[in-house]
């Protein structure tokens, strides 16, 4: 009785130990399991954290327009879908988390890579934008040298054309009567006067350009009328139309040339006044001169 005793007291103590050790055994592994999975979701948000570093850094590749962003966009878009792929994803599915781990290490090199050739490109075109911003400077330098150059020459040319205008140096005026023989001789009365005589001399021009120059002389009376009339003549400013009383031609050698002109006119229309010769070469004005009969 006392042995059946004993044995019961062992059993009881037996199961009392594999309990203990059921219980303990149960609190180990519900310990471990959550260490575990606090293991796998830290590493988890790691993951996502990576990826979504990558696609930040696609953003400011692709943002730089070079050619490869086409190839890099492609890349962000399967970085993405792999992000969006983890964030769904078990917590205690460790072995597919080991999985997409080994795709990020391999995402990795390949960001390297095009990284790098993207990189390249950058600094390859800032170097041709600086290259072209450069150019463009000593382009514009150019333009402006040239503007400047042809403004010169522009001013030079008017001054060029201005300053070989001819002009007249000298210049006198008579009135002339025809005596019985047909010799003229100076008068200075109306009544009496047959022609005007006209000298002058045009002045030395070594500038301008030799050749022959049409010289027009035009007679204006005390009324402000040109007499003697033989044509008309178009001036420069192409506005304005004179009356000559005299057409003469010279050969202009860059000297000085005199020139003699003689416009005979009818007494009968010559009154007291003022009378005024003036002179053109070509189709410019060269200068005047006058007389006061009496």
């Amino acid at each position: 009785m006392e042995d059946k005793k004993n044995n019961n007291k062992l059993i009881i103590i037996v199961l009392a130990i594999l309990l203990a050790g059921v219980i303990g055994y149960t609190i180990y592994s519900n310990y471990e399991h959550k260490k575990l999975t606090n293991v796998i979701k830290d590493e988890k948000v790691e993951i996502e954290q990576n990826l979504d570093s990558m696609i930040v850094k696609y953003e400011d590749a692709i943002s730089q327009k070079t050619s490869m962003s086409n190839e890099l966009s492609l890349e962000r878009d399967r970085i993405i879908g792999l992000r969006d792929s983890i964030k769904n994803l078990k917590i205690t599915d460790y072995r597919l988390l080991r999985k997409y781990r080994r795709q990020i290490a391999n995402l990795q090199k390949t960001n390297q890579r095009l990284f790098f050739l993207n990189d390249s490109l950058t600094g390859m075109n800032s170097l041709l934008k600086t290259n072209l911003d450069s150019a463009n400077v000593k382009i514009s330098t150019q333009l402006a040298l040239n503007d400047t150059l042809s403004l010169q020459n522009l001013n030079l040319s008017e001054k060029v054309a201005i300053a070989s205008v001819l002009k007249v140096k000298t210049a006198k005026m008579l009135a002339m009567r025809t005596r019985n023989n047909g010799k003229l001789v100076e008068t200075s009365r109306a009544r009496n006067t047959d022609a005007f005589r006209i000298n002058f001399t045009i002045d030395k021009n070594e500038i301008t350009d030799q050749g022959e120059r049409n010289v027009y002389i035009q007679i204006i009376n005390a009324k402000g009328k040109a007499i003697a009339a033989k044509g008309s003549l178009t001036l420069a400013d192409g506005t304005t139309t004179i009356d000559y009383s005299d057409k003469t031609i010279v050969n202009y050698l860059n000297e000085t040339v005199d020139v003699i002109s003689l416009v005979e006119v009818d007494r009968a229309t010559i009154s007291r006044g003022s009378y005024m010769a003036n002179i053109f070469i070509n189709d410019k004005f060269a200068g005047e001169t006058k007389i006061i009969l009496k």
